[in-house]
C-alpha cells in the first residue's frame, strides 16, 4: 500500500550559484536565471544544504529540550504529577548536555552563512551551557550525599 522512497529518488535541491534561488540538483539550467548547473557542484552544494538543515533541525530539539526542563521542575510539586516531574527533569538535565556535544562534534565545524545556523548555533551554545550548570549542580549534590554517606 505505501511505497517507500530511497533517498537516491528523492528530490534534492540546493541554491543556484547565481540567483541564489532554491533549485532541484536534476536540472541543468536554473529555472530563474538560466544560468548552467554542474551536476557534481550542484550534488555538493545539495549535500552541504542537508547537513545545514539537518543541524538547524536538530538544534531546534535541543531548544524544546532546554525549554522543558522547567516545565518537568514545576511537574514535580504538584500533587500525582511529582514522578513524572522528576523523571522528566533528570533525563532532560542528563541528556540535553549529552545532546549539545553531540551536535558540537557533528555541526561544529560547518561554515555558512545561513541565517538559521547561526541562530542555532546560539541556542545549542545558550541551552547547553544553562543545562550544564544544572547538572553540575545535580552531580555536586551526589558527590555531598556520598560523602556524608561515607562519615
Amino acid at each position: 500500500m505505501f511505497e517507500s522512497v530511497s533517498l537516491s529518488t528523492q528530490a534534492r535541491v540546493f541554491q543556484c550559484p547565481n540567483c541564489k534561488e532554491t533549485i532541484d540538483t536534476a536540472t541543468q539550467e536554473c529555472r530563474f536565471c538560466s544560468a548552467a548547473i554542474d551536476p557534481g557542484a550542484a550534488e555538493a552544494a545539495a549535500d552541504a544544504m542537508a547537513r545545514v538543515n539537518q543541524a538547524c533541525s536538530d538544534a531546534s530539539y535541543l531548544k524544546v529540550m532546554g525549554v522543558s526542563v522547567p516545565v518537568f521542575l514545576v511537574l514535580i510539586f504538584i500533587p500525582f504529577a511529582g514522578w513524572l516531574g522528576i523523571v522528566g527533569y533528570y533525563f532532560l538535565v542528563f541528556a540535553t548536555p549529552v545532546m549539545a556535544i553531540r551536535w558540537w562534534v557533528r555541526f561544529g565545524r560547518v561554515e555558512t552563512e545561513d541565517r538559521e545556523f547561526g541562530r542555532g548555533k546560539r541556542t545549542v551554545i545558550i541551552v547547553g551551557a544553562v543545562v550544564s550548570v544544572l547538572l553540575l549542580n545535580q552531580l555536586a549534590n551526589l558527590a555531598l550525599m556520598f560523602v556524608r554517606a561515607l562519615r
